[in-house]
């Protein structure tokens, strides 16, 4: 199983960098070489949403944030008395931070002025708050430019709740540049943040910076993998459970303006982006989307029909539990494989979960959404079988698969006393001579031994159970035993390398009397010994 799983792995790592080097590739396409596709070409795209107006919304530009303390945070340029100053370059007044009660169905209540403190600052912009809302995040607009953004740090005071103290620039900003949509990932151990720097592809890029245990901070690196192109990203986020980045983007395959994505987390960088489809996207900008639960999010889109030139929605996504589930066969017959090892491997190769299968050879696996996996059967007797799986949606509830195993050659084993074809035992019912079906599968495995080896002869000694008359015992037994013979000449194994002979109960396995069900089956058995030169 090791052998397997170091194979596999190596064969995804492999996968891995190629999707990461193509996904790279296809993120720095020229503008030009890159077309919108339209809201039908891309349909649902795997995603179901549901969009509601939020109430909190003004006439002018609202942005939703994120969360503090169980309340809903936003900034808007909602105009605060007959004299507010004016930004000119959106003749808007100059946005504020706010915060609103978040009702039992993540309905948004009225928003009221969040800092005093903070809100002292012109344009203010995206904040986030560490899990335990002790550390802040925030950017607020240049002096001399009201849409270039700098990135500071605050923490909240022990003994004043709601108040900051220490307030400062980051140490790597660049007063040159714009940063901005700060995000503290859920473990506080990374920072993400959109930014214009030198090192972007083009336009804006999503950058992130490590958070270390003493509070200082990594380098400054652009997200690796498939996030960023050559036009704009902004407003990363993590997924409640940390698996994916969301991001607002001008790039990859759009409807227009900024649509929203949604890549995977791997070990080399953000993979498998993913539009989240035109139930959520328009061609207007759909940004900032922010997951409350599993289920329900919040987004902000200049879309026909809002209040503002900015409004803020609620969002409810439909999803289904989803499973891998299947059928692992012998090749051959068709016939169900009780007892398969079958194995779920991610797209690394790491190993998701394990399982033996049914009585009737079934297997199922909780599995994820958009992702991609490998699952693999083996058993002894026979060649592993493998398939890959694409959860390429969100809205189907099984990936059913089967996969099918050939026999290989059944182990020749060599003792003192003698040598033999190991083999499950080959089951016959009560009272009967009759090969049972799942029986064939073994004996294919006798089979391909034979077929692998044509110079050994092999003597087929077959037994019965206790019960019964000794003489019809044996006379049973020999049936069996020709049964059996009979099925491997009418495969193609010649007559003359086999003999067929029935002990009765002469020999059994299990001296008991009376014995239990098992005992009788494990005693009515057939061995193939093999026959010395």
């Amino acid at each position: 199983m090791k052998l397997v799983h170091t194979i596999t792995l190596l064969l995804f790592s492999i996968t891995l960098i190629a999707q990461i080097e193509n996904d790279a590739e296809y993120a720095v396409l020229e503008d030009s070489d890159k077309a919108q596709i339209s809201s039908s070409q891309i349909g649902d795209n795997g995603f179901k949403f549901e969009t509601f107006k939020t109430g909190i919304n003004s006439e002018y530009a609202d942005y939703g944030i994120g969360f503090y303390r169980e309340k809903f945070l936003s900034f808007s340029a909602r105009k605060i008395g007959a004299l507010a100053k004016k930004d000119p370059a959106t003749s808007e007044p100059f946005t504020k931070l706010y915060c609103s009660e978040i009702s039992y169905e993540y309905d948004l209540n009225r928003p009221n002025l969040f800092s005093h403190i903070l809100n002292k600052n012109e344009n203010l912009g995206t904040v986030s708050f560490s899990a335990d809302g002790k550390k802040l995040f925030y950017t607020a607009s240049s002096d001399n430019d009201t849409q270039r953004f700098q990135l500071y740090s605050a923490d909240m005071n022990p003994e004043r709740e709601g108040q900051f103290i220490n307030i400062e620039l980051v140490p790597f900003n660049n007063p040159d540049y714009s940063f901005e949509n700060p995000h503290l990932s859920r473990d506080g151990k990374t920072l993400f943040f959109a930014s214009n720097l030198p090192e972007a592809l083009g336009g804006f890029d999503i950058f992130q910076v490590s958070i270390k245990e003493d509070g200082s901070y990594g380098d400054v690196e652009r997200v690796e993998g498939a996030v960023n192109t050559v036009l704009d990203e902004k407003f990363p986020q993590t997924s409640l459970d940390g698996k994916y980045l969301y991001f607002s983007s001008k790039g990859h395959s759009n409807l227009g303006g900024y649509d929203i994505f949604r890549s995977r987390k791997a070990d080399l960088g953000y993979v498998a982006t993913r539009n989240l489809g035109n139930t959520i996207n328009t061609s207007a900008d759909e940004i900032a989307y922010i997951p409350a639960t599993k289920t329900v999010g919040y987004m902000t889109s200049n879309r026909k029909g809002g209040k503002g030139s900015y409004d803020i929605y609620k969002l409810t996504e439909f999803m289904v539990d989803q499973t891998a589930s299947g059928v692992v066969l012998d090749l051959e017959t068709g016939i169900p494989l009780e007892k398969a090892t079958v194995v779920l491997l991610d797209a690394q190769g790491t190993e998701v979960a394990t399982l033996q299968t049914a009585p009737n050879g079934t297997y199922r696996f909780p599995v994820d959404a958009f992702l991609e996996y490998t699952i693999i059967a083996y058993k002894d007797g026979f060649e592993n079988g493998s398939l890959d799986l694409k959860t390429d949606t969100n809205l189907v509830s099984v990936f059913e698969n089967n996969l099918t195993l050939k026999a290989a050659a059944a182990e020749i084993i060599k003792t003192d006393e003698k040598s033999y074809i190991k083999i499950d035992n080959i089951q016959f019912d009560y009272n009967s001579s009759d090969i049972k079906p799942v029986s064939t599968v073994t004996l294919n495995t006798v089979f391909q031994t034979l077929k692998a080896n044509p110079d050994i002869k092999v003597a087929i000694n077959a037994h019965s159970d206790q019960r019964g008359k000794d003489s019809y015992n044996l006379q049973l037994s020999e049936k069996r035993a020709a049964s059996v013979l009979q099925y491997l000449t009418d495969k193609g194994i010649s007559k003359s390398r086999l003999i067929s002979k029935g002990y009765g109960e002469t020999q059994p396995i299990n001296i008991c009397d009376p014995c239990n069900l098992e005992q009788y089956e494990e005693n009515r058995r057939v061995e193939f010994v093999i026959i010395p030169d």
